[in-house]
């Protein structure tokens, strides 16, 4: 379906735990209201999971409707392994239930999608370094990178401001499993990552404590959790650093949710990468919640 003045976007980033969604105007405008989060649990049913899908398509059809506007798309930033150009996922490690499955016929299935809306997947860490590239602290950098903090530990690379991608779709490089002391980086630069450090230098665990509270106690200053914060991003600099040298990486931005702590990470991140040439921007992502949706844009406008 080709685009009109009345026409709009509906986009999901698929999340662990939620699932975000909003709808965005022929414009590439994300319009106030349309916003959308449910939970989605990765441990879940199929019937679970497409439950999740077919509440935000919900939402965003009928917001669309009521408004008089045509749906003519759809964009999905969900992780991987994955294959994004036939919208089937090959995840094992979590949606599991859902791997094997044509996610495109699925919700062409759901009410209110039209039969000739153009659907298209893109893998979420990669969407939001092309968000940044298109709209955000990555505009106007040969080469780009953004480290995605969360559940999990997410990269993407870009170069000659294009997102490189592997021939899957997914990111051309990753570094969760990169070998760290005991383990891989993941366990030390990710949510369960946080919480360790700030458990091994407290002494205990806490069950209930998250990391949105390690930075709640950071602006407070608490020093375990400043320096929880710190050392990752010592961590986080050295594992980073050659790589950065490698692809020629001008600008590193940190995304995802643990990013909004950029603050406490950002002299260690700075002091371990401060040999890098050519290296000029070290920030986080300055569209945190919305990158993602920004990159599904650009790539449904075959800027990325």
């Amino acid at each position: 379906m080709g685009l009109t003045k009345n026409s709009c976007r509906l986009l999901l980033d698929v999340g662990g735990t939620f699932l975000k969604s909003a709808v965005a105007d022929a414009a590439g405008r994300l319009l106030p209201g349309s916003e959308f989060s449910c939970p989605v649990r990765s441990e879940g049913s199929r019937a679970e999971i497409e439950g999740s899908l077919a509440a935000a398509v919900a939402r965003g059809a009928a917001f669309a409707a009521e408004r008089g506007m045509e749906l003519a798309g759809i964009g999905i930033a969900i992780p991987g392994p994955f294959d994004y150009a036939a919208g089937i996922s090959r995840m094992t490690h979590k949606f599991h239930s859902i791997c094997g499955v044509d996610l495109r016929s699925v919700l062409y299935a759901m009410p209110g999608v039209p039969a000739d809306a153009e659907i298209r997947f893109m893998q979420d860490v990669n969407a939001a370094l092309a968000g940044e590239i298109a709209r955000g602290n990555a505009a106007g950098y040969g080469a780009s990178a953004l480290v995605s903090l969360g559940t999990g530990l997410g990269f993407a690379l870009s170069r000659d401001g294009r997102v490189l991608c592997n021939p899957a779709g997914g990111p051309k490089v990753v570094i969760f499993n990169l070998p760290y002391r005991d383990g891989i980086l993941e366990d030390y630069a990710s949510k369960r990552g946080f919480l360790r450090i700030y458990g091994e230098l407290a002494g205990h665990t806490d069950p209930a404590l998250t990391v949105a509270d390690l930075g709640r106690m950071a602006g407070e200053g608490d020093a375990r959790a400043r320096e929880t914060f710190a050392t990752v991003g010592g961590i986080l600099a050295a594992a980073l650093r050659d790589l950065l040298v490698e692809h020629g990486v001008e600008c590193l931005l940190l995304g995802g949710q643990i990013s909004r702590s950029f603050s406490y990470m950002e002299a260690a991140l700075r002091d371990g990468l401060s040999d890098v040439a050519g290296l000029t921007r070290i920030a986080p992502a300055e569209h945190i919640g919305e990158a993602a949706f920004y990159g599904l844009l650009a790539q449904a406008d075959g800027g990325c």
